[in-house]
């Protein structure tokens, strides 16, 4: 294993590739590979060619969401991911490095790692953190070449497919919904006078379970909030009920773009107090909810982590209108 975390340093990613052990210039070597993989959207294609890690795959995003569902950017098929990977000449054994372009810094990549992993990669999987700093520290990098012609066909067991680093709608609405119920009850026991929660049923337990879920939002404060209007006017804006603002920008140096030290991100995250819970993470459409996860597993956050793939865009679309599931701040 030539890393030994998620996240990986430009220095890190240099020594790992330069050194003389590594496959890297043998085409009929079956010995696991480091793959650098560019996330980039179609539009920064010429970012890309200029200047990118060499023996680089670019992979345009795009390619990479469902072409069934109705919400933008959401996971494809297991045999839409499979055919995205042969068309980059990867192996299930390839230990895969993940990088946003310079002028963006930290924000395709983390969702593009959660994706392999999700679909059961068997090699390791990385985010590189972050191109803007491998070139400032003036490392190698190569011009136009997209890198690897397609191999052989990548297969995964549809077995291997981890579901439960997902989350439906409709769970995140019942889990809502359990908290308020749990809450009303609460208020009428103290209206009562009896705060004990004597009579306690089942319902009881599931609103208790409900309420160790920590719901994170990396939208920004002003989408968050209520404050600022959707990008299409046609869909509401705030965020569901009991949810924990955290914008991806917080967990990024504002000048590099690179993930912030475990030191740092700490003290974000407990700054808000959700060190300690279950988590569910959402966002505009599902991406950036992929870095609050990766950030979550590099401060060795214990509870376990789901992505809300829908996100913000089907919950807008979906919940009704007098539910109370969207709030404002």
């Amino acid at each position: 294993m030539p890393f030994s975390t998620p996240l990986i340093t430009p220095s890190e990613y240099h020594h790992a590739t330069t050194t003389a052990t590594t496959p890297q210039s043998d085409p009929n070597s079956h010995l696991p590979r480091i793959i650098p993989i560019a996330a980039y959207l179609p539009s920064l294609h010429a970012s890309f060619s200029a200047a990118h890690l060499p023996n680089t795959r670019f992979l345009p995003l795009h390619k990479t969401y469902s072409s069934t569902s109705p919400y933008p950017c959401t996971l494809p098929t297991l045999s839409h991911f499979c055919s995205i990977m042969t068309a980059l000449a990867i192996r299930p054994t390839d230990t895969l490095v993940i990088y946003d372009a310079v002028s963006i810094g930290t924000y395709h990549a983390p969702r593009v790692a959660f994706m392999c992993q999700f679909f059961g990669h068997r090699g390791d999987v990385h985010v590189l953190n972050n191109l803007r700093g491998y070139v400032g520290e003036g490392f190698p990098v190569s011009g136009y070449e997209m890198g690897g012609k397609e191999g052989e066909e990548y297969i995964l067991p549809a077995s291997g497919v981890d579901y439960a680093r997902v989350v439906e709608f409709e769970e995140v609405r019942d889990i809502i919904l359990q908290r308020q119920r749990q809450r009303q009850k609460q208020k009428e026991r103290d209206t009562d006078g009896d705060g004990s929660g004597s009579g306690a049923g089942a319902g009881d337990a599931a609103g208790d379970a409900a309420g160790k879920v920590c719901i994170i939002d990396a939208r920004i404060p002003g989408r968050f909030s209520g404050t600022e209007s959707e990008a299409d006017p046609s869909l509401r804006a705030g965020h569901m009920p009991g949810a924990v603002n955290v914008p991806l920008a917080r967990v990024l140096d504002p000048v590099s773009g690179a993930i912030l030290s475990v030191g740092e991100l700490r003290g974000v995250l407990a700054a808000v107090g959700i060190l300690v819970r279950d988590y569910i993470l959402t966002c505009n459409s599902g991406v950036t909810a992929a870095a609050l996860d990766l950030v979550l597993r590099l401060v060795g956050a214990k509870g376990r982590r789901r992505i809300y793939d829908g996100s913000w865009m089907e919950w807008t679309r979906r919940v009704g209108e007098g539910e109370g599931l969207i709030v404002h701040a």
